[in-house]
């Protein structure tokens, strides 16, 4: 009965490492598919080379005892992660946030080896525990299997008692530990049920005990700031994001609240406490958007994919005021989040938690603008960037209708991703332009008609006093560049391949050298 409760519980804390180690890189890396693929790739090599020792050791260490023994290792590695894990973390991180922002590297070879390494340590920290696990199928089956008749039965039921362990695990992390008990807390809920397992085939009678309950006591130690920032308000795990609020200046306002999501490189929404200041910034050219309508004051309909905390829709119903928002944002924390420090309470503003696509095709309802905020490099969910995608938000824009997307960049470096995400609108829209609104921030533009690019110059002259869209009044004209630069030869983006999350990477490596 020990051997197959070891089995079970090592086949479910595998799993429930892999899944929590997803949430505590993206604080630090974010949640691309190349972070998800680097873990999962990595802890499948793990696991191999935990196969082939597992039966190696079985051999030599045909006993319950001694299986017990590595997984009670294992069980102590698990422990250690979330504490040594995330300072190593923190320092490779601080390279992301240069590359995107900009801020010049003292040495680009000294933060791509933090960058690699804080990710090879993390993963190297995993890699004993994991591999340790997995040397408990095969030296399982060697203990079950007592005559060769009877060995593919033994090994079938072993295999399908730690692969539902697996089922479990995959799901436990995500809809009970971490939303309960967050990720360091969660790790150590995983090492000490392994632990508690693996005493009952080390001791016997009160003694196995003795070691989980000591462990079980790092539960009551406090989980901390997962990473720290100077006027830290908010920091909170969700099911999609790491969500921190930040209290720093933003222009002139000196303590400007700021919501950052997973690894902190881009600001998701800002607001300043004091109403009589302003906050500028690639929201305010968003906000300007409705200027590329034939009239502008007819404009009632928006919507926002990607809402966050709603600054894109305080900034616009501040210049247009008689409109109404629907903000689709895929993460309900952030939503209420956005209601407490930002902007989401604004009963202008309906906020619909879900994914930006499905939202689409749940709705029949149509739009004069359509703003899209949902793209923050190093992440683009690939799906909202796709020509079948704009072919539905397409569908749901009104005869003459506005399409506004911003798009992240690395700083000073190739419109490459610009490019083919123009290209892609291109395919759906018969008028696109590119607004250079700042230094990482483009905004391009799509029309359901063909008319002049540069209408919203023309048209701000009349709305440029509003407040919001005063600031950039006098340079909005020469903001417009028309087409992306190489739009002609860049790739149309579709459902079935979308690589934005590489063309990224390449550009960000491009700033790097």
């Amino acid at each position: 009965m020990v051997l197959q409760l070891i089995v079970f519980t090592s086949g479910l804390c595998v799993m429930a490492v892999e899944m929590a180690g997803l949430r505590l890189l993206a604080p630090y890396f974010g949640t691309s598919l190349i972070v998800t693929t680097i873990l999962i790739g990595s802890l499948m090599g793990f696991l191999s080379l935990g196969y082939w020792l597992g039966g190696r050791w079985g051999d030599k260490h045909p006993t319950v005892k001694a299986l017990s023994t590595v997984t009670a290792s294992a069980a102590g590695f698990v422990l250690l992660i979330p504490f040594i894990g995330q300072p190593i973390l923190r320092s490779s991180s601080a390279v992301i946030r240069s590359l995107v922002q900009g801020t010049e590297l003292d040495s680009p070879v000294v933060a791509v080896a933090t960058l690699v390494g804080g990710i090879v340590s993390t993963l190297a920290l995993m890699a004993i525990p994991i591999t340790l696990m997995g040397t408990v199928s095969p030296w399982a089956i060697r203990l079950a299997v007592d005559d060769v008749e009877t060995s593919g039965k033994a090994a079938g039921r072993l295999y399908a008692l730690s692969t539902f362990g697996s089922i479990i695990g995959s799901f436990l992390p995500a809809m009970v530990l971490i939303p309960a008990l967050g990720v360091q807390r969660t790790y150590i809920a995983i090492g000490v049920l392994f632990l508690a397992v693996s005493c009952l085939g080390l001791f016997a009678g009160s003694k196995r005990a003795v070691p989980p309950v000591v462990a079980a006591c790092l539960l009551l130690l406090p989980p901390g700031v997962v990473r720290p920032m100077e006027g830290l308000v908010h920091e909170s795990d969700s099911n999609y994001h790491f969500i921190q609020v930040v209290q720093e200046p933003y222009g002139k306002c000196e303590d400007a609240y700021h919501l950052y999501l997973n690894e902190g490189v881009g600001v998701h929404s800002v607001k300043c406490p004091s109403a009589k200041l302003e906050t500028r910034g690639v929201w305010t050219y968003m906000a300007a958007t409705p200027l590329w309508l034939d009239e502008p004051d007819q404009m009632k309909e928006a919507l926002i994919i990607g809402l966050a905390g709603g600054t894109i829709a305080r900034q616009m119903l501040e210049s247009f005021p008689d409109a109404h928002v629907d903000g689709v944002e895929i993460d309900g924390d952030v939503v209420e989040v956005g209601k407490k420090y930002f902007d989401d309470a604004d009963p202008r503003i309906k906020p619909y938690v879900m994914d930006g696509r499905i939202f689409l095709q749940l709705t029949d309802r149509k739009y004069d603008l359509v703003m899209m905020d949902a793209y923050r490099q190093p992440y683009i969910p690939f799906h909202l960037v796709t020509k079948e995608f704009f072919e539905e938000v397409r569908d749901h824009m009104n005869d003459d209708a506005i399409l506004a997307v911003n798009v992240a960049s690395v700083r000073g470096v190739s419109r490459t991703l610009a490019a083919m995400i123009y290209r892609t609108m291109k395919e759906v829209f018969p008028t696109v332009t590119l607004v250079d609104a700042t230094t990482s921030n483009d905004v391009i533009i799509a029309m359901t008609k063909e008319k002049n690019h540069k209408i919203g110059a023309d048209h701000i002259e009349k709305y440029g006093d509003a407040r919001g869209l005063g600031s950039i009044k006098k340079r909005l004209g020469k903001k417009i560049l028309g087409p992306v630069e190489g739009w002609e030869t860049a790739r149309v983006l579709t459902d079935d391949q979308a690589p934005v999350e590489q063309a990224w990477d390449l550009m960000a490596l491009e700033y790097a050298k």
